[in-house]
């Protein structure tokens, strides 16, 4: 399972992360929260390693390939040394495809998709690694409500470990059996979801008052 230890990382003179040591337990579901800046993506970064796939949060819109290979990329560590893709390749492609409900968009090319379409490609294509843990950047960052609730109900099916980012609130909380909040490279808080989310945290992190009735939207 990914595992840092008062890692700092460094950006020129910006800290963008600053002595985090952060775990993650086979099974769980975990959302790094924070403003933007706070270091999700560098923390990500940092998490990714063997045995984990990390999911973009923004794929090319021009990509000249085939939906099919571009899922197929995902098994590049598994080719044979001639590089052609084993039956057990196609396998893999063709369940990661099922998983997302996109075997419709495999004859398609990524360029000619929407960009709900194009995410939940992304997510086959770290489903098709076979690798146990996912590691989300910000994956609904760009989607409306109904897709967002599309993708939290794909993410509840899958049997991952599940490691996502996100700057919104209110999410769905009932998804994540652990949240970490970030804010300027440092953890705030961590724990359950309701003890994490509160007024004083997400102010603190945030720098700005706030004062919320719940932060839990319509379960998937």
């Amino acid at each position: 399972m990914p595992e840092i230890r008062n890692r700092t990382v460094r950006y020129g003179k910006v800290v963008a992360l600053d002595d985090v040591t952060f775990a993650v337990q086979s099974g769980e579901r975990v959302a790094v929260v924070g403003p933007n800046g706070s270091g999700k993506t560098t923390l990500l970064r940092a998490l990714a390693g063997p045995g984990t796939a990390v999911v973009p949060q923004n794929v090319p819109t021009d990509l000249a390939l085939g939906c099919r290979e571009f899922v197929m990329l995902g098994r590049t560590a598994h080719l044979s040394a001639w590089h052609m893709p084993s039956r057990a390749d196609e396998e893999a492609v063709d369940r990661a495809l099922a998983s997302v409900d996109a075997a419709d968009l495999a004859g398609r090319r990524m360029d000619a998709i929407s960009g709900g379409e194009r995410q939940r490609l992304a997510i086959a294509l770290a489903l098709a690694t076979e690798a146990p843990v996912l590691l989300l950047d910000e994956p609904a960052a760009h989607l409306d409500f109904r897709r967002r609730d599309e993708l939290m109900a794909l993410l509840a099916r899958l049997d991952r470990t599940v490691v996502m980012t996100t700057h919104e609130l209110p999410f769905d909380t009932d998804f994540f059996t652990r949240v970490v909040l970030l804010a300027r490279g440092r953890i705030v808080a961590e724990g359950r979801p309701e003890d994490v989310l509160s007024s004083e945290h997400i102010a603190a992190a945030w720098g700005v008052p706030v004062k919320l009735r719940t932060v839990r939207c319509a379960s998937v």
